[in-house]
């Protein structure tokens, strides 16, 4: 399953990709960010931790259509990735995401939910 590319006015909201795993190791291992989310993501997060979400856990639940993976990229040119936002078909776990810390606190956040949510509605 191929996902599409969203936009918003700051935005460029990528398809997930096992290349990204390097820069979101880098960005999401600081404890500010995961002690914000689930239970289930380790801490402290190890040095392989991006690449086994991407590889094993993204992008096969993509590929089987039960989950859909963006990365958050600054416009004009998609540099640099600041987070990451993923919509699941499971119970009570229907969306996640972060951003990277100096990026926080700017309605990045409100603007991707606004357009997976419209991703999620309309595909």
């Amino acid at each position: 399953m191929t996902i599409s590319t969203l936009t918003t006015s700051r935005l460029i909201l990528r398809p997930l990709e096992l290349a990204d795993a390097p820069t979101i190791q880098e960005q999401f291992a600081h404890w500010e960010i995961v002690r914000l989310l689930a239970s289930s993501v380790p801490w402290p997060y190890p040095a392989d931790g991006a690449t086994i979400f991407v590889r094993d856990h993204a992008l096969p639940a993509v590929s089987s259509g039960v989950a859909w993976h963006w990365s958050l990229r600054l416009k004009p040119d998609g540099e640099p990735l600041i987070g990451i936002i993923s919509l699941m078909d499971i119970p009570n776990d229907n969306r996640g995401f972060w951003v990277e810390l100096p990026w926080q606190g700017q309605g990045f956040v409100t603007e991707a939910c606004e357009a997976v949510t419209e991703f999620w509605f309309e595909k």
